[in-house]
């Protein structure tokens, strides 16, 4: 039985809800901890201790969810992960109705609710300020004198700074600049919880730093709010090409079995059925010269589209030069005459440029079309 006991014992005090040098210095003082474990008394009775004993909990709350990587999380999976010698803090719901009147957590449900256009100032704003009075004082008068059974068990809260401060950390991990389904985001950054990354993600389109667009599969843009035809048109293509790639990967594994079994059947001397082998394997010869030409389309369409980018980049730098240009000529007090002298010269540049390009297309054998 003694056994047993220091077992358990020594189990329980291997578990610590953070890595020991996150922990706090007064976790492993036990008159200290079974005071922060312990209930709120009134606050009128020391304000001194109650803040400091909210602020103790507000603090560790938002440093556990960003160490683990979860935003959201419920007063059962709080109750767990913050045992302590057979015992779980009875303090929480007054921690987590606290934190939520304040704004700090947000209910799964309201925080999904919120549109992405819509800031994290203007919807506390909303919720503190423009909800009815009679609202507000329910609120209040609930939490004063019945906070414990407002807080259920298995309700799922959002920690808005633990969210941001994930969302921040994902951004500077997953360098991304295209639509990506959550699926493929979630092995990016190693996120093994959908739903904890689904809730960073919707936090960074609060803060204008992501886009996500429904459909039969969740995508994402990071560091950009908005979603375009373009996006969308690159991500089916290459949706398209990892298909036929995976095609034609089958179609030549077919191919080397129907060579095999062809062999087989020749040292066997079974002529009709090498025969049949080798029919389908010129079946299989003419699918794959299909795909792989649909693939190579997909690649072109793609480079070009790529190129259509560059354009818009070179644009914006013609741009950029042209109004350089202004500025110097008005600061130097170059006449107009010596002005278009200088844009004559540009243009036969720009002309030379242009001939260059077609010599040097027509050269290589590619289709250089700029106006695509």
């Amino acid at each position: 039985m003694e056994n047993r006991i220091e077992c358990e014992v020594k189990t329980d005090s291997t578990h610590l809800p953070l890595p020991k040098s996150k922990m706090p210095e007064c976790w492993n003082d036990d008159m200290r901890m079974d005071y922060l474990f312990s209930h709120f008394r009134p606050h009128s009775v020391n304000p001194i201790d109650w803040e400091s004993k909210m602020k103790f909990w507000t603090a560790l709350l938002e440093v556990w969810c960003v160490e683990n990587n979860k935003p959201m999380f419920s007063l059962s999976g709080l109750r767990k992960a913050f045992q302590r010698k057979g015992r779980t803090p009875v303090c929480l719901p007054t921690v987590i109705e606290t934190m939520h009147r304040n704004g700090l957590l947000v209910v799964k449900e309201e925080f999904f609710r919120i549109p992405p256009q819509q800031t994290w100032t203007a919807w506390t704003i909303d919720l503190l300020i423009k909800k009815p009075v009679s609202w507000t004082f329910n609120k209040v008068s609930n939490f004063v004198f019945n906070s414990m059974k407002m807080v259920s068990e298995d309700i799922l809260y959002v920690h808005i700074g633990a969210c941001k401060d994930l969302g921040n950390k994902l951004l500077a991990s997953v360098n991304c600049n295209r639509l990506i389904e959550l699926n493929e985001l979630a092995v990016l950054c190693g996120q093994e919880d959908l739903e904890q990354l689904q809730a960073i993600v919707h936090g960074l389109c609060q803060q204008g730093k992501a886009a996500i667009k429904q459909g039969n599969a969740v995508l994402i843009k990071l560091g950009d709010p908005h979603i375009s035809d373009l996006d969308v048109g690159v991500y089916t293509l290459q949706c398209n090409e990892q298909t036929l790639t995976r095609h034609i990967e089958q179609l030549e594994a077919e191919k080397q079995m129907a060579m095999q079994e062809a062999r087989m059947y020749i040292s066997k001397n079974m002529k009709q059925a090498a025969r049949n082998c080798l029919r389908k394997k010129h079946v299989l010869d003419s699918c794959t010269d299909k795909r792989t030409s649909a693939l190579d389309n997909i690649h072109l369409l793609l480079t070009r589209l790529q190129e259509a980018k560059s354009d818009v980049k070179v644009l914006e730098a013609y741009k950029l030069g042209v109004a350089a240009l202004k500025s110097t000529l008005k600061g130097s007090g170059l006449t107009e005459d010596s002005a278009a002298d200088i844009m004559v010269q540009v243009e036969e540049v720009s002309s030379f440029i242009h001939v260059y390009y077609v010599v040097t297309s027509e050269s290589s054998g590619t289709d250089v079309n700029y106006a695509w």
